[in-house]
């Protein structure tokens, strides 16, 4: 009974949060002190619409955003004009309140919001799919992604909830660290940047597999890994369509063949019956000279 009072009231709370998102237009009045993120999805929630931002903390006015941090941002409409994106070494803030410059290492940056940090320096030696131009924000601090083997490091752990189909909370758990990805990983209990584990190695999470996917407690590869044809598997697949070919060529000849051999049996047959035909009547000729002849002489 306890457990299905607290599932109630999760769901009820998550569908307040939802339903707490900003509906105030352009020029309605709202105030910057109430701006969050929504505890269960950690999106950016304001007084206002997701057209608009809050000017003031205090008895502030919506304001249309003045930039956009994606191509097709959320809540825009085909007739609605879209804010211009960022330039090369700027940002849209969530609040979509202006392009700001990119931040040093060690500076403030929003929640997962890694291109608010300025690119390393070496970042062709750091980058990855993990991380900025090698930087990454890191419980909202900017840092350099390239803690390396045996040195501290530093872990993030952020929790998704949302609710699923079936009217239960799914919950999902994204680990990030600012160790040299994806060759190391940063340990949850000594927090110091470890080997990534082979496929085929035993794991605990994602973060831990060089291919940053543990199923069942072991590193296998992710499901968008393209499939890989080894060379034996295109000679035997070569091999295959050669003899599929093959067998194909012999088989229409085969068939070639049967067939002008019962095309021959037939105008054999039909010459042969022509030729017992003709005897025939000229055995009947033959028979009724001989006939005629015989009359006449007993005549």
């Amino acid at each position: 009974m306890l457990y299905r009072t607290e599932f109630i009231f999760s769901v009820l709370t998550v569908l307040a949060l939802q339903a707490y998102a900003g509906t105030t237009s352009v020029g309605g009045p709202c105030s910057a002190s109430r701006d969050h993120l929504d505890p269960n999805t950690h999106k950016f929630m304001s007084d206002c619409s997701d057209l608009a931002y809050c000017s003031g903390s205090e008895n502030g006015t919506c304001i249309a955003r003045t930039c956009r941090r994606d191509e097709v941002p959320f809540g825009y409409s085909t007739p609605d004009a879209l804010p211009p994106l960022c330039l090369s070494g700027s940002f849209c803030p969530d609040e979509g309140n202006g392009c700001k410059t990119q931040v040093s290492p060690g500076s403030a940056c929003q929640m997962n919001r890694d291109e608010q940090c300025a690119r390393a320096i070496n970042w062709q030696e750091i980058s990855s799919l993990e991380n900025f131009y090698g930087s990454i924000c890191l419980r909202t601090v900017c840092m350099y992604a390239n803690a390396t083997l045996g040195t501290p490091c530093v872990i993030d752990n952020t929790t998704y909830t949302d609710i699923g189909l079936n009217g239960q909370l799914d919950t999902t758990i994204v680990v990030r660290d600012n160790c040299l990805s994806p060759y190391l990983y940063c340990d949850q209990t000594s927090l110091v940047c470890e080997q990534s584990k082979a496929l085929g190695s035993s794991c605990q999470i994602d973060q831990e597999c060089e291919q940053r996917n543990c199923v069942v407690s072991t590193c296998v590869e992710p499901p968008e890994t393209p499939l890989r044809v080894a060379p034996w598997q295109y000679a035997i697949t070569a091999m295959c369509i050669l003899g599929a070919m093959v067998a194909i060529c012999l088989m229409l000849t085969l068939i070639h063949k049967r067939h002008r051999l019962l095309r021959y049996r037939e105008l054999r047959e039909y010459y042969l019956e022509q030729l017992s035909l003709r005897r025939s009547m000229i055995e009947m000729h033959s028979a009724a000279a001989t006939a005629t002849m015989l009359d006449t002489k007993q005549k």
